[in-house]
């Protein structure tokens, strides 16, 4: 399915400048910043973000005392050329699950009645972007609904209402809990989305947005969301679709990988380029629940893993990093270029469990240079098949 929708330009956006903080980590500004101007989209491939220096990695810091927040961080400063009326930000976001697990109550617990608790640490960014891209991975139904899944989540449908409140416009809806619930779940998830202004997209559809400035600057942005274990080519074809639409912006969602691996898999690998090759600008994945390296490949950028970001469905995730990854556009005379900047985040505002509030991380703090460095060479190299292989050894025991 291809459309458009027309959504009005919000307050100017709030970014972190990545070139600061990739000095303070001695890296090269050419690792993690790609920038490329459009429609010219020739050139020799970029270099991968893999890098043999990565073996020395931050130790991880201390954690607070048990229950405490940390200390809240600074607003980020904006940066310059900030409310630039021809300048774009559209936000990326992990897995986002507002329940918790086959209607235990761990999530709706904290959260109750307080709809905009989820987003409250990270309204501000979010709904001072252009557009805010998330991967939904529940249901959404007033109704009891069962699945046979070991793991299946489906909050009641007020809870759609957190996203709006802060600041998601769209979700990708195909992940290994889209079906959980059949199709009714999936019937009455788009409902509750529709009812509350957040585009839903299921597998295999794309659309484009036209996003509009008071001033007069326009940028069409399509999204193609891959269907769960779709094909290269499925991605490949449904990325050119748009192209063909005249989107001058292309982001591909996939939902592929390993779980709780830092490594990415040969088919995660496969289905990036292939969105690529059909004219992806960037990739947005998910499914492994961690952060896993980017990667530059030809014109454009990979990010095989964005992480959990605002995650009901484990109460205590012993990786809690995570990112809200802003692709910054500018239209110019002759096309677009862009960059890619990144806020680090914690998925709770509390170091030892998950209260279910993703918090930024102190700009310039050992975890928020950590966050980085994940963006950059894997946390831990273990693979996705010695992590296969090791879990079949335990099995056999």
């Amino acid at each position: 399915m291809r459309g458009k929708r027309e959504m009005p330009r919000r307050r100017d956006p709030l970014r972190i400048a990545l070139c600061a903080v990739l000095a303070v980590l001695t890296l090269s500004a050419a690792v993690l910043l790609l920038k490329r101007s459009l429609p010219r989209r020739e050139g020799p491939a970029a270099s991968p973000v893999f890098s043999e220096d990565a073996a020395q990695l931050p130790q991880r810091p201390p954690a607070p005392p048990e229950g405490e927040p940390d200390p809240p961080a600074a607003a980020p400063e904006p940066p310059e050329g900030a409310g630039d009326q021809t300048r774009f930000v559209i936000s990326l976001l992990g897995d986002c699950t507002l329940s918790s697990s086959h209607y235990t109550n761990h999530f709706e617990s904290v959260v109750g009645d307080d709809l905009a608790y989820p987003f409250s640490n990270v309204a501000e960014i979010l709904t001072a972007d252009d557009l805010t891209l998330a991967n939904l991975e529940c249901s959404f139904s007033d109704r009891r609904l069962e699945s046979t899944s070991q793991y299946a989540f489906c909050g009641q449908t007020k809870y759609a209402q957190s996203l709006a409140l802060g600041g998601v416009d769209c979700v990708s809806m195909a992940n290994n809990h889209t079906l959980d619930f059949g199709s009714a779940g999936v019937a009455d998830t788009a409902a509750a989305l529709e009812d509350v202004e957040v585009t839903g997209l299921q597998g295999g559809q794309g659309m484009c947005f036209d996003l509009r400035h008071d001033g007069g600057a326009a940028l069409r942005v399509g999204i193609y969301v891959l269907a769960f274990n779709g094909s290269p080519e499925q991605m490949k074809k449904g990325v050119a679709a748009l192209r063909e639409d005249g989107a001058d912006i292309v982001i591909a969602c996939m939902h592929a990988g390993a779980e709780k691996i830092y490594v990415p898999t040969a088919r995660q690998r496969s289905l990036a380029r292939a969105a690529v090759s059909g004219g992806a600008d960037v990739v947005a994945g998910t499914h492994p629940h961690v952060l896993q390296p980017a990667e530059t490949y030809q014109d454009g950028l990979i990010l095989y893993s964005l992480g959990n970001f605002c995650f009901g469905g484990n109460r205590n995730p012993g990786d809690k990093d995570t990112v809200i990854a802003q692709l910054v556009v500018d239209v110019e005379e002759d096309g677009v270029s862009w960059e890619m900047e990144y806020v680090p985040c914690r998925v709770s505002s509390v170091s030892d469990k998950n209260d279910y509030r993703p918090t930024p991380y102190e700009q310039g703090s050992a975890a928020y240079q950590r966050c980085l460095r994940k963006l950059v060479s894997p946390w831990d190299t273990t693979t996705a098949e010695e992590a296969a292989e090791a879990a079949a050894a335990e099995q056999a025991r």
